[in-house]
């Protein structure tokens, strides 16, 4: 594969999710990790976008991802939100006989019907349009596709978790100012807004959550002894810049996050940063 677009992403992508819910649903073929470059026949899986394809001979493709908000009407129209990113790609020479587009969903947690109701959306000059696709764990397949701006779809009226990420930053050690990002997996253009707007704080490196999020609904962060913005919570969408939680916490002492989803108290998602790993950080 290869990308005319040369400027390095900045991006460290992580492994696929270890997702508890779905982890027994079995991927598909095994793949190649590669960067951007050419390649010959075979199986490929580009190691930043997580994009896959299938070709017969060499392939040489273009394409980026873009901020998905531009599809606001559009998916307003057909009363849908995206579960992929978008990602504009163009085929310079060669041919795919597959590709398979990175999800967002965790299969195992949402709707049956999900699988059946992922739609691929393309936008040209003529206008969108929308394609059937045969979802795998992590990814969508499509047979011999002819590319644009493209992305995946899902009805408003179904159902779905979604696998997230997170970033986590320090702004002030004394007294202790967090901000904690919450997005799906695989949400580059997310990421990348979120590491500019956060370039003058340190980033604290942490594991991502092992269980999917569901999609709109209000989550709350529970943090003993501090105080926690926005008090209302936050409910997780893919069609809106990602929202974060703000955390002030005076004393030094380890940090108990719980995040939980405000309709059932359920916990969705718990983790500790200790004081110690306070005590090595340089703001």
């Amino acid at each position: 594969l290869n990308i005319s677009d040369s400027e390095p992403s900045g991006l460290n992508l992580h492994p696929l999710p270890v997702c508890q819910s779905c982890v027994h649903i079995v991927d598909s073929d095994q793949w190649v990790q590669v960067e951007p470059i050419s390649t010959p026949a075979g199986r490929f899986e580009c190691s930043r976008t997580r994009i896959r394809w299938v070709c017969a001979g060499d392939v040489t493709l273009q394409y980026r991802a873009v901020d998905g908000r531009f599809l606001k009407a559009e998916l307003e129209m057909l009363q849908c939100e995206r579960i992929g990113p978008v990602i504009d790609v163009t085929v310079i020479s060669g041919k795919l006989e597959e590709a398979h587009l990175p999800h967002f969903a965790c299969l195992a947690e949402s709707d049956p019907s999900l699988k059946n109701n992922v739609r691929l959306l393309s936008k040209s000059d003529e206008g969108i349009s929308l394609q059937s696709v045969e979802l795998t764990c992590y990814h969508a397949k499509i047979v011999h596709p002819s590319f644009s701006l493209i992305t995946l779809i899902i009805s408003w009226f179904i159902k779905w978790e979604e696998h997230y990420d997170l970033l986590l930053y320090m702004l002030c050690k004394d007294p202790l100012f967090l901000h904690i990002y919450f997005f799906p997996v695989n949400d580059t253009c997310s990421k990348e807004k979120v590491k500019q707007d956060e370039k003058s704080s340190l980033l604290i490196r942490h594991p991502r959550p092992d269980r999917p999020f569901r999609l709109k609904t209000p989550h709350l962060l529970e943090v003993p002894g501090a105080s926690v913005q926005p008090i209302e919570g936050i409910s997780f969408t893919t069609d809106t810049k990602p929202n974060f939680f703000k955390v002030r916490q005076p004393q030094h002492d380890d940090v108990h996050m719980n995040l939980i989803r405000k309709k059932d108290k359920k916990s969705v998602w718990a983790a500790t940063i200790w004081k110690e790993e306070f005590g090595k950080l340089k703001p």
